[in-house]
């Protein structure tokens, strides 16, 4: 039987930063839950954390939720694209010109900066 406690989860929390009812303060934040009150987020909206703040809203993420906030983040901040092992490595054979190459063979980094630049 599994630990259910140590499980993560996500959630979105909406949070009172004050009390003042005539000009109220809102916190927003999204947080990587490991326990009931125990985790760490990141605030989107509202003054810096006080610990005065009052919980109003806690609502949990589930991977529908995940799936469509990070297809909306890639549409405005796409992913870097991930290195193509396979042009490397052909270009780094072209430096020694197809040549088997002993595993302690060294390429100037200078010569690395150029055939990555070069991709």
């Amino acid at each position: 039987m599994t630990d259910n406690s140590a499980e993560k989860k996500a959630t979105i929390t909406l949070d009172a930063a004050n009390s003042d009812p005539k000009f109220p303060a809102y916190q927003l934040s999204i947080n990587a839950m490991d326990g009931e009150n125990s985790g760490h987020g990141y605030r989107l909206m509202g003054p810096k954390y006080a610990a005065r703040s009052r919980n109003l809203r806690t609502v949990d993420l589930d991977q529908r939720d995940a799936d469509e906030i990070r297809a909306i983040l890639d549409e405005v901040f796409p992913p870097e694209p991930k290195a193509d092992l396979s042009k490397i490595e052909a270009a780094l054979l072209k430096t020694t010109d197809g040549d088997d190459v002993p595993d302690e063979f060294e390429i100037p980094a200078g010569e690395i900066r150029r055939i990555l630049a070069d991709l």
